[in-house]
């Protein structure tokens, strides 16, 4: 009989255990109750940029999928280095999402940031947004054609407005690389304080986006010299490519959706899902077509490999300018 005890005992204790060591995680079976509190959204970059004004539509229709608040958290700084170093190091409970571009793996190439894109765990992207090369509508240049017979007589006469490390870096070299030609590149943190930049006239060229410029764009403060796109804008048909111009070069920055790695993989394709109903939700589409934002949505496994290419090209570019070996 003592045997008999012992042997029930231990088997209790051994159950009480287990419950405690599963104690904080999420069952298999709890993940239809995900999210059960509110989602932290990190936007690496600062308030009023096109980043930014992007997330915070997305938002509102992501909380009605979700059925949860997303409560947005701006970390400039660093060219979006430290903002995705703080999701980096956040819990991998599913309740701390980063929004990104492909500046995240441009700075890891540069060397300007120790993580890349598989740093963390990617889950969807979503758009990918054009973008147009300003200049202040006092100035001369009315094209880009214009500008490159410029520098082409008196290299880097030009102050080009770009983040180090970040997409607008990539605008530059590619049009140098085309060119044969040479801006003098200057860092703005952001397209907010470039875009502020060239209203002062302290800058004379940078890349910007409808969200972060469309006031000074209908206010005529700012003049459009060139679309870095494929083909003309339907909302901007009246601005030219760089393709049209000479120049053979294209280029959008695509945003999408992490989480920090080891995040359960059924709360990433949870919202990978969600993010995809967004896709398709008329609304959404009417505001990114106003936005100037073309809806580009991949689910997590497309967008891994969207990644992975993403990353050989800009290595081919830098490498091909002399920014990396």
């Amino acid at each position: 009989m003592q045997k008999l005890i012992f042997f029930i005992s231990s088997l209790l204790v051994l159950a009480i255990l287990s419950a405690c060591g599963n104690e904080g995680n999420v069952d298999e079976d709890d993940f239809s109750s995900y999210p059960e509190e509110n989602i932290t959204l990190i936007v690496p970059w600062g308030a009023g940029g096109d980043t930014d004004i992007i997330a915070r539509t997305v938002n509102k229709y992501l909380e009605e999928e979700l059925d949860t608040t997303i409560v947005t958290q701006n970390i400039g700084g660093g060219g979006g280095v430290i903002g995705g170093q703080e999701g980096l190091t956040a819990d991998p409970d599913g309740y701390t999402l980063i929004n990104a571009h492909d500046s995240v793996g441009i700075a890891n190439l540069m060397g300007t940031s120790d993580y890349d894109y598989f740093d963390f765990e990617p889950v969807s992207l979503l758009s990918t947004a054009s973008e147009i090369i300003v200049t202040n509508a006092d100035n001369d240049w009315d094209d880009m054609t214009d500008v490159i017979e410029q520098v082409e007589s008196e290299p880097e006469s030009i102050s080009f407005g770009a983040t180090l490390g970040s997409t607008s870096h990539i605008i530059p070299l590619g049009i140098m690389e085309d060119q044969n030609v040479e801006f003098n590149i200057v860092n703005y943190d952001g397209t907010a304080e470039r875009t502020q930049a060239i209203l002062g006239n302290h800058l004379d060229l940078g890349t910007t986006t409808v969200p972060a410029a469309k006031e000074y764009i209908e206010s005529g403060d700012l003049k459009l010299l060139g679309i870095v796109t494929d083909e003309r804008s339907d909302d901007l048909s009246e601005v030219p490519t760089l393709i049209e111009q000479g120049i053979d070069f294209s280029f959008g920055t695509n945003r999408g959706y992490f989480f920090p790695q080891d995040t359960p993989q059924e709360i990433v394709e949870i919202v990978s899902e969600a993010l995809g109903n967004i896709a398709v939700n008329e609304d959404f589409q009417e505001e990114m077509e106003n936005q100037g934002v073309d809806i580009n949505y991949k689910n997590h496994e497309e967008y891994i490999e969207f990644l992975q290419e993403d990353l050989e090209r800009f290595e081919e570019l830098l490498i091909n300018q002399g920014i990396i070996d």
